[in-house]
Order: C-alpha cells, then structure tokens, then sequence
C-alpha cells in the first residue's frame, strides 16, 4: 500500500527523510557501500586503533585502582589514626590501640569515660620504673624548674605540651604507693584532655580554675605543686590548674557546672578518683602520724627508763650509807664493855621516814638490820624489773627505727632522682 505523499511520516524537524519518499514510491534501497560512507562521514576505524583505546581505557582503570588501594591502605589510614578529630576514635580501626592488661586496670581505677579511655589509650601510657623513668619526662630544657621532680609527663617526643603526645609514668615497686601511681596518670591524662578543648572552652575553665584555686586554703600543698609545675612557663599554669584541680579538690555538690562538664567527658565519677587522691595523703598521713606517736612514746618510755634506773642507783648508794651506818654502830656496840652495852641506847629514823624510837642499841640495830633486809629485797625486785623494762625499751627502739627507716624509703621511692 502506498500513502499520500503528504501523509509520509517526517521527522520531529518535519524534514522528510529521503528514504522514507523512496520506498513510498516503491524504489528498492540499495545497501550501503560495503568498505566505507561516502565524503566526511565514518568510515570505520583504522586497523589496530580499536584494540589500543581498550588497552589504554583499562590501564588507566587499574592505574586509578592501584592508586586509590595505596591511598587506602597507607595513607588513609595513617592521616586518620593521627588527625586530631575524636569523632573518628570509635570508626576508624587502630586509631586506639589495644591496651596493656595493665594500662586497662589503671583506667579502671582513674574512673575514666569512653572517650577519657581513648584518650588514654592513644597516648599509649608507659609505666617506668625509676631506672627507666630517668630522663623521660625532660622537655629539652633541664635547667626548667618542676622537671627535676617530675614523676609523669604528657609530651611529644620533641617535648613539651602537645597534642597527641605520650604519657610516661613513675611507677615505684611498693604496692601502697599505688594511689600515687593513679593518681600521677590521671593528672597527666588531664593535660591531654586539656589540648581536646576549643579555645573558649580552655578560656572559660582557666577563669573558673582561677576562681576554685583563690578559694583554697593558703596552706594547702596544692599552691606548691602547682608553682612548682609551672616554674618558669606561666603559659602552662591553665593546663596544670585543670590537672592539679582536677584530681585533688572536691566539694560537696562538685565545682562550677561547665568546669565539671568539661572534667565529665574524661572522668565518669571525679569525686572517686580525687577519693583515691585523699586516700594515699591519708595513708602517708597515717603512717607519718604513727611513726611520730611511736617516737614520742618511746622518748617518754626512754624518759621514765632513766629516771627508774637514776633513782635505782640513788636508793642503793643511799643504802649502802644506812648499812655502812648500821655496821659502824654495831662494832662501837662490840668494842664497849658488857656493862656499858647493856646501858647503851639509840634512836634512829630510817631512811624511808620510818622512826626507830629510842631502844637498847642492841635491839635497835637489829630493827635497823630488818629495815636494810627489806629495802635491799626491794631494791633487788626493782632493779630486775628495770633491766626488763631496759631491754623492752630497746626493742621498742629497734622497732620505731625500723617503722623511720621504712616510710624514709617509702618516701624515697616518692621521687624517682632518690635527691
């Protein structure tokens, strides 16, 4: 069937294809040249070319693949672990380190959150003994004052206070001095929880750490410590305030809100941990307190020893007078005659206050001798007792030197230099 030539279908333009009019008259189409179009047009590829466009598309898919494994695999991940974004801490693998068993109970014990744990664990904590503590926490400037007692540090390796820094810490062998070790760590974690902060939030906490430490008693160690931590780098006071502060001083109900929200984030129950803080004072308090009660008694029982053995030796000499006395008259009584022996009389007064009235002397000073027999007995009884009480007195001695000799050395391994 043929159609009008005005109902051809045309093209959207209405631009009638001459094809179409052809085979409406009935023409037959031939088929295209087989080797190639005409004039401008495509005339197929050239040999080979095809094949290279695929080599060179698919290169340069597996040179991208290539790069982009190595970004991933390398770069990526080392940017990610070191970029200072907490938000990653909990995404990207690696970022926080396992910790040691021992690293894990010590953030147990400081009552840390999540993110104080990471924060912990990313400053990959090492726990020294004063050996290889010595000249870790050196911030490259020995003659800087708080650096030779320090017993822990939150620094990088080129030293001082940065971000992503490590966290070294004196530990002494003792086992009652572990409250000092969680206590050194947490203070030292506050300095990193110090560079987590914006810089209004730092503002904000160095004003209200102000208005805390003004509130402070005068004499309260705290003041030392810190002076002694800043030395001469008074931009550090903010950050020690906000350690010093944060591990030692509680108060009922807790300090300025915002200030415990910004300690919140680190430490789940801040009033725990600075109870482990007054826990050790009151275990080196206690142990201070009972050394000096231990001397004063030993120096009153060293007291009362010496005055017992004084009048010990005062009672005898003062006997041996009355015996002496009591001899003399018994040979003046000897060397009279019987007649005048038997009119002889004396009285005498005993050396206690004891009245010997007056009596034939022979019966006198055979009440004398019974005196001198008692008292010599008394004496005798006496002194034992004072050597037992002398040698008590030393063992008590021994053993107060021996509580001294102790806490010194507790003390001692307070500070890691021994100086």
């Amino acid at each position: 069937m043929t159609l009008p030539p005005d109902d051809l279908p045309r093209s959207p333009t209405g631009r009638l294809p001459r094809w179409v009019a052809d085979e409406a008259a009935g023409s037959e189409i031939p088929p295209p040249p087989p080797a190639e179009w005409s004039g401008s047009a495509y005339a197929g590829p050239p040999p080979g070319r095809g094949r290279r466009s695929l080599v060179t598309r698919l290169a340069v898919v597996v040179a991208v693949a290539v790069l982009g494994w190595w970004l991933a695999t390398t770069v990526l991940p080392g940017f990610l672990r070191e970029a200072d974004a907490p938000f990653l801490d909990g995404v990207v693998a690696g970022r926080v380190p396992d910790p040691s068993p021992e690293v894990a109970a010590l953030a147990d014990e400081m009552y840390l959150t999540q993110e104080g744990r990471d924060l912990l664990y990313m400053a990959e904590p090492e726990l020294l003994g004063a050996e290889e503590f010595a000249g870790r926490c050196d911030r490259g400037d020995s003659g800087a004052a708080g650096t030779a007692g320090a017993v822990g540090c939150y620094h990088s390796t080129a030293g001082g206070i940065e971000t992503g820094g490590r966290i070294v810490i004196y530990t002494p062998a003792d086992p009652r001095l572990r409250g000092f070790v969680v206590e050194t760590a947490a203070h030292e974690l506050l300095h990193a929880a110090w560079t987590e902060l914006t810089s209004d939030e730092r503002d904000a906490a160095t004003t209200s750490l102000a208005t805390v430490l003004a509130g402070i008693d005068p004499a309260d160690d705290i003041h030392t410590q810190i002076s002694g931590s800043v030395g001469t780098e008074p931009a550090n006071r903010p950050t020690e305030l906000f350690s010093y502060i944060g591990t030692q001083i509680w108060q009922e109900g807790g300090l300025d809100p915002a200030l415990e929200a910004l300690y919140g984030r680190f430490i789940a129950d801040r009033q725990a941990l600075v109870g482990v803080h007054k826990a050790f004072e009151g275990q080196i308090d206690t142990m201070t307190a009972e050394l000096t009660t231990a001397q004063q008694a030993l120096a009153q029982r060293q007291y009362d020893q010496s005055l017992a053995a004084a009048q010990l030796e005062a009672d005898i000499a003062s006997l041996a007078q009355y015996r002496g006395t009591i001899e003399q008259e018994e040979a003046r009584l000897a060397a009279l005659p019987a007649s005048e022996r038997a009119r002889s009389l004396l009285s005498w007064t005993w050396r206690d206050g004891t009245p010997l009235p007056e009596a034939p002397a022979a019966e006198l000073i055979a009440d004398a001798r019974a005196l001198l027999a008692r008292d010599e007995a008394e004496i005798a009884t006496r002194g034992a007792a004072i050597q037992a009480t002398a040698a008590e007195v030393a063992a008590e001695q021994a053993r107060v030197e021996a509580m001294k000799t102790e806490l010194e050395a507790l003390f001692a391994q307070l500070n890691p230099t021994g100086s």
